[in-house]
């Protein structure tokens, strides 16, 4: 059985190995035996479709390489709630979901508009990354989540954030990140997040087989629980 990863922005939004992600979920979906294909739809297409997509990825990019795509996706939107709506799996890592609020207020002061799924807003500067290693902890299920955040702002406005930001170590300001919808998540935490998170992993591959009517096979993934275990123990036992 075939299934679709429609993988967003591929050229513009992949700079910290985000790409990763892909080839991990592209990895376990074929251990649970389907055939899967990589459709990559970037700033040059006239049409991004998410009729028959089965798992939906966009990762971090430059400030002004976010910007652009907002502006391009902005044409996809109607296709793009819909697919939300109807329960498509789909993660945003890094600043790729700033674009899913209601907009972003850049260093100069300029607005971009955001596509209105969540009410949250981010607030942008010059003077210095917010950059450091954080846990997120999902209050619901007592899951935390591990990784690396790089970013030029952090939210003006917190509505719809989901996660509380349990630890930090750098100089991230943050109190809570993340967005769900559905079977979306927005997350920020940057790089291979698949790899060092695997529940996260395992959530949409368990999705993925309960929309094509296949049972998911548990499957061991001892380097990435491994990683997960390793970085959640550094990061608890360093001093802030």
């Amino acid at each position: 059985m075939n299934v679709n990863i429609l993988f967003l922005y591929p050229d513009f939004m992949s700079l910290y190995g985000d790409n990763g992600n892909v080839r991990i979920m592209q990895k376990r979906l074929e251990d649970q035996g389907f055939e899967v294909e990589i459709i990559r739809r970037t700033i040059t297409d006239n049409e991004i479709s998410f009729e028959g997509v089965d798992f939906v990825y966009m990762g971090s990019g430059f400030e002004s390489n976010r910007n652009l795509a907002a502006g391009h996706l902005a044409q996809f939107k109607d296709g793009l709630v819909k697919a939300i709506d109807s329960g498509v799996p789909m993660l945003f890592t890094g600043n790729s979901y700033d674009i899913l609020g209601k907009g972003i207020t850049t260093a100069d002061g300029s607005f971009v508009e955001g596509l209105g799924i969540f009410g949250f807003t981010f607030k942008e500067q010059l003077e210095k990354r917010y950059t450091g290693d954080v846990i997120l902890a999902d209050k619901e299920t007592g899951d935390r989540y591990v990784g690396f955040v790089n970013r030029a702002g952090v939210p003006g406005i917190e509505d719809d954030l989901a996660y509380d930001v349990l630890k930090v170590i750098g100089n991230i300001p943050l109190k809570k990140d993340s967005v769900k919808r559905n079977n979306l998540l927005g997350i920020s935490l940057i790089g291979p997040v698949l790899l060092k998170n695997p529940k996260i992993a395992d959530s949409f591959v368990k999705i993925v087989c309960e929309r094509k009517g296949i049972e998911f096979k548990e499957i061991d993934y001892p380097h990435s629980l491994k990683s997960h275990v390793k970085t959640l123990k550094a990061l608890l036992d360093t001093d802030i």
